[in-house]
């Protein structure tokens, strides 16, 4: 295939390549006179136009950059070296000039996005973490929790953001508040202890604190909050956009960080929920025995020293698999 070069002269009579203004088209510091060149150019022969389009691609590259990397660079280079067997031997250096400069700042855009998004601490799915943040507050993430913060933390800010849950021992800072961004809600404090449950599932944020005092608020509507002091529990329900308290009934709720069970003619449904919170297993119970009643006390327990004393309470009928149990009866 002939490729028709419309070459122009500038004021010293020598001939401009079009494509070396493609640069400047690009990044919007062509002139009018230069913007016209490659028009020009463009429109003396399609493939002319399919050049400039893999060129603007390319260019392009920079533009597409997700925190993902998402790009298929393989597949662009393939594309590229298409259109380069359709363009004169003469243009093949500035075709790759193009390219390694385009895939350069590509990379260095991404792994900026990556520094400036800061960093992630997971826990596995089974397992509970334990992290000392930057600032020196150490927060424990139940399992398959997460908690990110951005660059900086600890010096210009002390914002996390938490999905799943976590019982957080901030330090004390009263120049720079820690902030928990939970879902729909935000939790502010300076220094103390509390834990959060942000359950998706629920529509729902579960704040109990255990020591000092924290305010549970809307993000967008701060004025829907409620300050919580020690022995105190705050629920955020998101659909309603309310914000409720109460005094921590029991600690059940951080069972699964204390190690500590206390039941008081609780549902066996209920209890259920704690033990699966605890030790991250699944329980399907029998609708027959869900409302059993249980009076039990439990501290730093194994699972199974645990299913034994509700089976020879309840007569319950229990069967295991894995990380799966079943547990059914003939009711209460």
């Amino acid at each position: 295939m002939c490729v028709i070069i419309a070459s122009t002269m500038n004021t010293n009579n020598q001939y401009i390549d079009p494509r070396g203004l493609l640069p400047k088209v690009f990044s919007g510091e062509a002139t009018v006179d230069e913007k016209k060149q490659v028009d020009d150019w463009l429109a003396a022969d399609p493939a002319n136009r399919s050049e400039y389009n893999t060129i603007s691609r390319l260019w392009s590259l920079t533009g597409k950059i997700t925190e993902h990397g998402d790009i298929n660079i393989d597949l662009e280079w393939r594309k590229m070296e298409s259109a380069i067997t359709r363009t004169k031997t003469m243009y093949l250096a500035r075709f790759l000039q193009i390219a390694a400069s385009v895939i350069l700042v590509s990379t260095l855009v991404l792994t900026g996005i990556k520094i400036s998004r800061g960093k992630t601490e997971k826990a596995p799915s089974s397992e509970l973490s334990s992290v000392v943040l930057p600032d020196g507050t150490v927060i424990t993430l139940n399992a398959g929790s997460k908690a990110t913060y951005k660059k900086g933390f600890g010096k210009t800010h002390r914002t996390l953001a938490l999905q799943g849950e976590a019982y957080f021992e901030v330090k004390s800072n009263d120049h720079l508040p820690f902030i928990v961004e939970a879902g729909k809600s935000h939790i502010r404090v300076t220094g103390t202890k509390f834990n959060v449950n942000a359950n998706r599932k629920k529509n729902e944020v579960k704040v109990v604190v255990t020591a000092g005092e924290v305010q549970l608020y809307e993000a967008v509507q701060p004025l829907i909050s409620e300050t919580l002091a020690a022995g105190e529990t705050g629920i955020y329900l998101s659909a309603e956009r309310l914000v409720t308290k109460q005094p921590t009934k029991n600690l059940n709720d951080i069972a699964w960080k204390t190690m500590i069970m206390d039941f008081q003619n609780t549902s066996l449904s209920e209890v259920a929920g704690v033990l699966m919170n605890t030790y991250h297993v699944k329980i399907i119970l029998d609708p027959a025995v869900q409302l059993c009643p249980v009076t039990v006390h439990f501290e730093n327990q194994e699972l199974i020293a645990i299913l034994a004393v509700l089976k020879s309470t309840l007569s319950l009928e229990l069967i295991i698999k894995g990380r799966h149990i079943a547990i059914s009866g003939k009711g209460c």
